[in-house]
C-alpha cells in the first residue's frame, strides 16, 4: 500500500498521452501513467477528477460531502432547514476521513434520528438520553451552531443528576427530605460558585455524592426500621463504619437536617481526616524534564508549556485549563518577556519560556476538528471553542511526557521555591492561599519568625566580622 499510495499522489505529465497522471515509473523517455504502463487501478475521482487514494470509488472529500448530505437529508430528499447550520460546521472538518468516520458513530447516527424526526432537537431531548461523549459533543456542535441556546451546561446536569436522583427514591418522605436538601441547600452551593469563578465537572460531580449519599443513608435507615426523626448515633456509626469513603458527604447531609430540625440534635458525624501524598519528583529529574520540554520540538506546543509550568512552578492542572489570554501579561520594560497575573503579583517568566508561550499563543486551536478556525480565549482549549481543556486531559498528556505525576512534579517544585522565595511573596506571584504557601514553608524546615528575623538582620549593620 506504500508503494501505491507513492503512485496515487506523485503526479507528472505522461510522456505517451500527455495528460496529467499519477506517475507509475520513470522511462528514459520520461514519466509513464499506469493506464499507458498496462496497470488499472483506481486512482482518479470520477465527481471532481482528483488524483489520490480513492474512498468508495471517490476521492475522501467528495465522499465526506455526500454523506454528509445523506446524514442531513430529511424524508422527502432535501437538507433539513433546520440543523443545515450544524451541517455547515461540519463542513469546516480538516480531514475529510475524520468527518466519514464521525458521521458513520455515534454522533452521526444522533444526527440521522434528529433529521428524519426520531429525536426532536432540543435540549431537554438530548438530556433525556444517556450522557455519553457523543451527546455532550453533538450539544456543543448545536449550540456553537446556533441551533440551540446557549446554558449553563454544568447547572443544567446538576438538575438533570437531582432528577435521575429523586426518581430512584420510592418512599415519599424521603423523596420530600432529598428534594429539601437539593433545593435549599446543594443548588446555593451550586449557584456560588458559578457566580465566583464557574462551575466544573469535578464540583458537580461532588455535589452530586453528596446527594447521592443521603440517599444511601435515608434507605438504610428506612430498612432498619426508623424515621429521620428517631436516628440514633448507633445507627449513623454503624452505618459509617461500612460507608466510610462517604462521610464527609454524609456529614454534610446531617448538619442540614439539624439546623431544620429533622434529626435529633445530638447525632453528629465528625470530620474525616485528611491525607496528603507528599511525594516528591526528584529535583534532577524535574530540572531535566523542563529543560528538555523547552529545547525539544518535536512535541507538541500545548504539552511543553504546560509541562515547564508544573515542572517550574507548581501549578495545578485544573489551574492551567483555566488560563486565558486575559491572564498573559507584556513585561514593560523588557522586550520578549511575558508573564502571567496569576496572583496579587504577576508572575514574570524566562524568555525562553516566554518564547514558548507566544507560540502557544499564536498556534493554540479547539481539538475538535470542525472548530479549529475558531477563535478561543484560553491557552488550552478543548474539543469547543467556549470550553478549556480538562484537567484529566492534560494530565494525561504530561504523564506521556515522562511526568510521572503532576502532583509529585508539583510537590518537587514547592520544596524548592520556598527554599528561595519566602512563601508569602509565592503566594501572591502564584495565586494560592496564605496558608497553603505557610505549610509548605513548614515543610521545608522553617516558620513565619524566619521572615521576620530576616528582615531585621538586614536592617542591622554589622559590627564585626561574622
Amino acid at each position: 500500500m506504500p508503494c501505491v499510495d507513492e503512485v496515487r499522489f506523485t503526479h507528472a505529465d505522461c510522456h505517451r498521452c500527455g495528460q496529467m497522471a499519477a506517475v507509475f515509473r520513470q522511462e528514459e523517455e520520461g514519466p509513464i501513467c499506469p493506464e499507458c504502463a498496462g496497470v488499472n487501478f483506481a486512482y482518479r475521482c470520477p465527481t471532481c477528477n482528483a488524483m489520490g487514494r480513492l474512498l468508495h470509488g471517490q476521492c475522501p472529500r467528495c465522499r465526506a460531502l455526500q454523506e454528509l448530505d445523506e446524514t442531513f437529508a430529511s424524508l422527502d430528499g432535501q437538507r433539513s432547514p433546520q440543523l443545515a447550520p450544524l451541517a455547515e460546521v461540519l463542513k469546516q472538518y480538516e480531514q475529510p476521513y475524520s468527518l466519514v468516520l464521525y458521521l458513520r458513530r455515534p454522533g452521526g447516527q444522533l444526527i440521522r434520528a434528529m433529521t428524519s424526526g426520531d429525536l426532536e432537537c432540543s435540549h431537554e431531548a438530548l438530556d433525556a438520553l444517556r450522557q455519553t461523549a457523543s451527546v455532550q459533543h453533538l450539544r456543543g456542535l448545536l449550540v456553537l451552531a446556533e441551533v440551540l441556546e446557549p446554558r449553563e451546561e454544568q447547572l443544567a446536569q446538576f438538575k438533570r443528576d437531582i432528577k435521575v436522583c429523586l426518581d430512584e427514591v420510592t418512599d415519599p418522605h424521603d423523596k420530600t427530605v432529598l428534594a429539601r436538601y437539593a433545593r435549599w441547600h446543594l443548588m446555593p452551593l451550586a449557584h456560588h460558585r458559578l457566580e465566583q469563578s464557574g462551575i466544573n465537572r469535578f464540583q458537580r460531580e461532588h455535589l452530586r455524592r453528596k446527594l447521592q449519599t443521603a440517599h444511601v443513608l435515608l434507605t438504610h435507615i428506612r430498612r432498619r426500621g426508623n424515621t429521620l426523626d428517631n436516628i440514633t448515633q448507633t445507627l449513623v456509626d454503624r452505618w459509617l463504619i461500612a460507608n466510610k469513603p462517604r462521610q464527609n458527604q454524609a456529614r454534610s447531609f446531617l448538619l442540614w437536617a439539624a439546623t431544620c430540625q429533622l434529626i435529633p440534635q445530638n447525632v453528629a458525624i465528625a470530620t474525616a481526616t485528611r491525607t496528603v501524598d507528599r511525594a516528591i519528583m526528584s529535583d534532577a529529574d524535574r530540572i531535566l524534564t523542563a529543560l528538555r520540554l523547552e529545547t525539544d520540538e518535536s512535541e507538541h506546543i500545548t504539552d511543553r508549556v504546560a509541562g515547564c509550568l508544573v515542572l517550574q512552578y507548581g501549578l495545578r492542572t485544573d489551574r492551567l485549563a483555566s488560563l486565558t489570554t486575559g491572564h498573559v501579561l507584556v513585561h514593560p520594560e523588557e522586550p520578549g518577556v511575558l508573564g502571567l497575573q496569576l496572583g496579587r503579583d504577576p508572575l514574570w517568566l524566562r524568555p525562553r519560556l516566554s518564547t514558548l508561550l507566544q507560540q502557544l499563543i499564536n498556534e493554540r486551536r479547539p481539538l475538535a476538528a470542525p472548530l479549529r478556525t475558531r477563535e478561543t480565549p484560553y491557552l488550552f482549549p478543548g474539543l469547543r471553542p467556549d470550553q478549556p481543556m480538562t484537567s484529566n486531559t492534560l494530565q494525561r498528556r504530561l504523564t506521556r511526557l515522562g511526568i510521572p505525576s503532576t502532583s509529585k512534579a508539583r510537590n518537587g517544585a514547592w520544596l524548592a521555591m520556598v527554599g528561595a522565595v519566602h512563601w508569602k511573596m509565592l503566594a501572591d506571584l502564584l495565586g494560592l492561599a496564605d496558608g497553603t504557601a505557610h505549610n509548605w514553608h513548614k515543610l521545608n524546615g522553617g516558620d513565619r519568625a524566619s521572615y521576620v528575623a530576616s528582615r531585621l538582620k538586614a536592617s542591622q549593620a554589622p559590627t564585626e566580622p561574622e
